[in-house]
């Protein structure tokens, strides 16, 4: 694969994990199911959420009222081939809980947490790339 081509493979594969998270922080919660590969699994506060629709059933969970931010940090991006790649980041998480109804901005307390990140993505065959493991380890927070 030329330089060229492993670049915008690179960039869309980033991309994608940049598109979860601000799906997320957005409550787009179909838009965060549909970044997951149908056999993915998200190791998320203890479960392990299956494919979109195990995603879609948490999100739904969610407290009403509950804005999100995660500040995605020193992404780094492994291609293995055209279809598979790796992604390392950080992620700093600010949350604010109680505001249903109401507009930005909300009161800044301090951040919820800051988290290791490791997914393992594959690239559909509509050439969109989909979460297929994503794994935290909590760094600061409770």
């Amino acid at each position: 694969m030329d330089e060229v081509r492993r670049a915008a493979l690179t960039m869309n594969c980033a991309q994608a994990v940049m598109r979860f998270y601000a799906c997320l922080d957005a409550a787009d919660f179909a838009g965060v199911a549909a970044g997951m590969a149908p056999e993915g699994i998200w190791h998320r506060q203890g479960k392990a959420l299956q494919g979109p629709a195990g995603v879609a059933a948490a999100l739904a969970e969610r407290p009403a009222g509950r804005a999100t931010a995660h500040l995605v940090q020193n992404l780094v991006v492994d291609l293995h081939d055209e279809d598979t790649a790796s992604a390392q980041y950080m992620s700093l998480v600010y949350r604010n809980d109680g505001h249903e109804g109401t507009a930005p901005p909300f009161p800044l307390g301090r951040p919820l947490s800051i988290a290791r990140y490791t997914d393992r993505m594959r690239r559909g065959a509509d050439g969109v790339w989909l979460t297929v493991e994503r794994r935290a380890q909590r760094i600061f927070g409770g």
